[in-house]
């Protein structure tokens, strides 16, 4: 082999490790729109949480989850649920095997899947609350219609769940038509 085909061969080979290496370290989307609601990345989600005071809601979901994907489709697509994420919260969703690289709430750079397990999230959907500051709230696991969605989401909303007020009982406070 000549030199000049040895370091063609060389110059080749550092860019393809070079290459691979960015592609394994690949950083969420900063927002996307789906359906009406804008979906964040964790990190720059609970900055802008912060910043706003706002609560937030974090979707996690795989890939291959049939009521992730009805999520998807029914309740973010209901016209009020998008009225009440808009303008009610920060919107983050985290796949849950993803391999993206996101801040944790201890300031510790992980993949969105190392993110899901330090939450313990085991079942998909599941949906994550935490207020303004970071603080979690407290998960609803699995599919939520619109009609069971809304009434969760007013709960955060309105503070009651900081207010010392059970969801139940919040729920049986909602006039009738709010609770179908």
């Amino acid at each position: 082999m000549t030199m000049r085909a040895k370091t063609i061969l060389a110059c080749a080979a550092t860019l393809l490790v070079l290459v691979s290496a960015t592609a394994c370290k690949k950083e969420a989307p900063k927002a996307e729109n789906k359906g009406g609601v804008t979906w964040m990345n964790f990190t720059d989600g609970m900055k802008k949480a912060k910043a706003e005071g706002k609560p937030v809601i974090v979707d996690f979901y795989t890939q291959w989850c049939k009521y992730c994907k009805m999520m998807d489709d029914t309740t973010y697509k209901d016209p009020e649920v998008i009225k009440i994420l808009s303008e009610g919260f920060v919107a983050i969703k985290v796949d849950a095997e993803g391999t993206a690289s996101v801040v944790d709430p201890k300031g510790k750079q992980v993949t969105e899947a190392e993110l899901a397990k330090g939450f313990n999230i085991t079942g998909y959907p599941t949906l994550f609350f935490f207020d303004a500051k970071g603080k979690p709230i407290g998960p609803i696991p699995g599919y939520s219609s619109p009609e069971d969605f809304r009434p969760a989401l007013t709960f955060i909303t309105s503070g009651s769940y900081d207010k010392g007020i059970k969801y139940a009982d919040y729920l049986k406070s909602l006039p009738k038509a709010n609770t179908k």
